[in-house]
């Protein structure tokens, strides 16, 4: 004889148990998502100080939902701004090194290097004034990020100019010789939007001042 009771249905556990809320997402697609909100904070940069950008302008720039937002960046448009910082120094120690790589002769290292940093200073556009407008404000990530990107180019140098076995040429020396290229930057970048012309030919000034000190120092 057949129960008229039903047996109680097994919970499936071959089915993933999902959490409330919406999926995190990672990886790739947290990447994918969040260059957009970054290519935005570029954007407003050229317009304004990083402290006055909003979640509500970002949002707006990317068509999506604050809390879409604060899932992509949870400590909100401080950690955007910052990613973007940081990403913008990164690129410039990157081509600096990469270019280097390429050359072997103090001249060719010298010329190659000023270069990528002034392509560098073009293709950023907005992120590069953005940063030099901030650069020495002490509240903005600007400034701390411009700071450590000096300290890698300085400790780059330095480890070349003992490597030449030139130990006369000093850490001051050194840093006051990068300074030349970045004060160089830093008014072409004031003049934004950058012009390629302008970029190549404060780019060739500086390379001049720059040969033209290791000549004297009979470093070339």
């Amino acid at each position: 004889m057949t129960s008229s009771l039903t047996s109680p249905v097994l919970e499936d556990d071959s089915k993933p148990q999902r959490s409330p809320g919406r999926p995190k997402i990672g990886g790739s697609e947290l990447a994918t998502k969040r260059a957009l909100v970054l290519a935005a904070v570029g954007k407003l940069l050229a317009e304004r100080h990083s402290t006055d950008i909003t979640v509500q302008q970002l949002i707006q720039e990317v068509g999506t939902s604050r809390p879409t937002f604060y899932r992509w960046f949870p400590e909100g448009v401080e950690q955007a701004v910052e990613m973007l910082i940081i990403q913008a120094n990164d690129e410039l120690v990157t081509r600096i090194f990469g270019v280097l790589a390429t050359v072997s002769t103090t001249r060719e290292r010298v010329e190659a290097a000023i270069r990528a940093y002034f392509d560098w200073c073009v293709d950023q556009g907005p992120v590069v004034y953005g940063i030099y407008r901030e650069g020495f404000d002490e509240t903005s990530p600007a400034c701390r990020y411009r700071r450590k990107t000096i300290d890698t180019v300085v400790q780059l140098m330095t480890a070349q100019s003992k490597a030449m076995g030139r130990n006369d040429l000093g850490a001051l020396s050194i840093e006051t010789m990068v300074s030349w290229i970045e004060s160089a930057g830093m008014v072409l970048c004031r003049h934004y939007p950058v012009k390629k012309e302008d970029a190549d030919a404060q780019c060739q000034l500086t390379t001049n001042m720059f040969l033209a000190t290791l000549t004297s120092l009979k470093i070339i």
